[in-house]
């Protein structure tokens, strides 16, 4: 993966700012920290299925993805 993508803020995705500011609180700041996340990861910090569906579109649409579950 790219490194000059991974060390990208957050910021940078088009996703609710409740969710940026989630995520930030909980430390993740940058891609590569969203990147190590799964699903299940997000869901417990209290985001919702929508929200993570578009978090997963918006790594997608960069050529990023979540952590797989396996």
């Amino acid at each position: 993966m790219n490194d000059k993508l991974l060390n990208q803020n957050i910021d940078r995705l088009n996703i609710s700012c409740k969710t940026i500011e989630l995520l930030k609180d909980k430390q993740i700041i940058l891609l590569k920290e969203l990147c190590t996340k799964t699903k299940t990861n997000l869901k417990n910090l209290g985001i919702s299925t929508q929200e993570i569906n578009k978090i997963e579109v918006e790594l997608q649409l960069i050529g990023l993805n979540l952590k797989s579950n396996y």
